[in-house]
């Protein structure tokens, strides 16, 4: 990685940024220095033609293992990306919203492969990032609700038009069967790295937010860990991590690691220290 990255440590951003301002800060302005070449290079390939032609969207893909803080960064760089484009120029989407709901899952025995390639819908994320850049009034998508652990029913949302498009998920620099490589759609690509004792910590963080949140919801996913004893609960979940996210993460996640523009090492507490940006 060494050879196809320039590191970034905290003592060189902080010489980037402003006095008391902190890694997201720098992230930001990385993402503003590619929109700004992106705009660029556009109006130089289109130099030539004579009519008007809108940009498609810059499409920023933010992707790492289960329990990276893909979700959470991703809400924090639409905030402060919309605070300088505005709101409607700015959007997010989840790709969660493309995996099989988990009847279909369990109707095609995938239950166990829940987030690996196999379980989501590959030709609706491709057709969804086609309608994106070709700039459609309404795209629509479907929501993924954590707390249910499922697609939520009958809930659909639309993307409408953004200038700079935030799209987040495990899959996004992934290749699956004869489909088009995702990559082409993607014009900035954020890839979170930890350790993998990190990763695992906060995917138990979460789980265990998840069983407070759901203590009082009988028809919930996560309500059969809640009657549990917390000690069977936790070794489940450890489990879960171990059979599924981990071998996820190995074989599917990190080899993809290094078609990112930009990787981000984090360390305890979510706190991103190190960037990585690509050469080429």
């Amino acid at each position: 990685m060494e050879e196809d990255y320039i590191k970034i440590t905290p003592e060189m951003w902080r010489h980037c940024v402003s006095p008391g301002a902190n890694s997201l800060d720098f992230l930001i302005l990385l993402i503003e220095k590619s929109y700004t070449n992106y705009l660029n290079k556009q109006k130089n390939n289109l130099q030539f033609v004579t009519k008007s032609i809108v940009n498609p969207p810059f499409v920023v893909a933010v992707t790492g293992s289960v329990a990276s803080g893909k979700s959470t960064l991703s809400k924090k760089l639409k905030l402060a990306l919309q605070e300088k484009y505005g709101n409607d120029n700015v959007d997010l989407v989840s790709m969660d919203g493309f995996i099989m709901s988990n009847a279909e899952l369990d109707d095609k025995g995938l239950m166990s492969q829940k987030g690996f390639p196999s379980s989501f819908k590959w030709d609706a994320i491709v057709n969804f990032l086609t309608e994106i850049k070709r700039r459609r009034p309404k795209v629509p998508y479907r929501l993924y609700s954590q707390t249910i652990s499922d697609l939520v029913p009958d809930k659909i949302a639309y993307v409408k038009q953004p200038d700079i498009l935030l799209v987040e998920g495990i899959n996004l620099l992934q290749t699956y069967g004869k489909q088009k490589v995702l990559t082409d759609f993607i014009d900035f690509s954020i890839y979170l790295d930890a350790d993998e004792s990190l990763l695992e910590s906060w995917f138990m963080d979460r789980f265990h937010q998840l069983l407070v949140v759901n203590a009082n919801s009988p028809d919930n996913f996560f309500y059969r860990w809640v009657k549990m004893p917390t000690t069977e609960a936790d070794r489940l979940a450890h489990q879960v991590w171990r059979d599924v996210n981990l071998k996820n993460l190995h074989e599917y996640i990190l080899p993809s690691k290094e078609r990112a523009d930009l990787i981000v090492k984090k360390c305890r507490d979510h706190i991103m220290t190190d960037f990585y940006i690509k050469k080429y």
